[in-house]
């Protein structure tokens, strides 16, 4: 065999994670910062609050070198961030994206309590766990609102994850924009960003501050990807036991859970209408392999809560 031929062949799956592996201990330290998702008010009520949000994690991310994004999704009432680097530069990178929040609300007449918006940051110690939280992370919107894919839920990086296309779009430049515009963008006077930036749907495309290139490459390739994304929502449990006893999961997130949980267990996608030795063995599955909360199993599957605490054996 030529040597030319040893070069351009394909590489085996143990090579093409030996690449992989080795990027990851290169690299790091990792971490999962997530908000808490249980809260029953939206902080984002509309596209006018999501397209500042994103703006706005553009500038704290430039605004904070140390802080290097694999990728995000924002959800109505939470959000959801891969990054690199230490604790200490993530939680001050969400101190100033919280201020500028708050601002933003001020800004707006709206009054909004943000006590409860606080960062829970997870570390990301192995390869199989920090490819896992980027697939989950990257799902999260199209698992929530079904008109989306991965690569269309538009509050994220997901959709330039494997996308050339996506990557290459620009409606236009930051650096062309008129000065009063670009308050609007960011409800602030001083606002320094490079002017090659690139716009897409009145914000800041994340492809200029995360870092895809890394994101992508601890997969082995857009199919290893693609394939961690489709999983079925049984893999939440896996990402759930990692996080410890943490809520993460959304009522909506959750519903789908129950929902697919019932219909595989019990031959029925109404959990609510289950006899009570079924809802009991529901609400032990969502409490221990999902780490749900008990207000959130108890509206999943409208119990009291003195029968769920009699389920859960208290």
């Amino acid at each position: 065999m030529k040597t030319s031929d040893l070069i351009n062949r394909p590489l085996s799956f143990a090579e093409q994670e030996r690449l992989c592996e080795d990027l990851f201990l290169s690299r790091g330290p990792f971490y999962h910062l997530c908000t808490p998702g249980e809260e029953n008010y939206t902080l984002f009520e509309g596209e006018r609050d999501f397209t500042f949000l994103m703006n706005v994690i553009a500038l704290c991310c430039k605004q904070s070198p140390g802080v290097n994004i694999l990728t995000f999704e924002v959800m109505r009432s939470h959000l959801h961030f891969v990054g690199e680097g230490n604790v200490e530069d993530a939680l001050a990178w969400f101190a100033n994206l919280r201020k500028r929040l708050f601002r933003f609300y001020q800004s707006t007449g709206r009054v909004r309590n943000l006590e409860a918006f606080q960062p829970n940051i997870i570390p990301v110690n192995d390869l199989s766990f920090l490819r896992n939280t980027i697939a989950y992370v990257n799902r999260n919107g199209y698992l929530v609102y079904p008109e989306h894919t991965p690569f269309s839920y538009p509050w994220g990086a997901g959709r330039f994850f494997f996308n050339p296309d996506a990557c290459k779009r620009c409606d236009e430049y930051y650096g062309n924009l008129p000065a009063k515009r670009k308050r609007q963008m960011f409800c602030s006077h001083t606002i320094q960003l490079p002017p090659g930036y690139l716009v897409v749907d009145g914000y800041i495309s994340p492809v200029c501050y995360c870092d895809l290139f890394l994101a992508e490459h601890v997969f082995r390739d857009a199919r290893h990807y693609f394939y961690q994304v489709s999983r079925p929502v049984e893999g939440y449990r896996d990402i759930a036991k990692l996080l410890g006893d943490k809520v993460f999961c959304t009522d909506d997130e959750l519903y789908l859970i129950v929902r697919q949980l019932s219909r595989d267990k019990c031959g029925t996608s109404r959990p609510e209408t289950l006899p009570p030795d079924q809802k009991r063995e529901l609400a032990r599955t969502l409490h221990f392999d999902y780490k749900a909360g008990d207000r959130q199993i108890q509206r999943m599957l409208r119990l009291e809560e003195r029968t769920l605490r009699a389920f859960l054996g208290r």
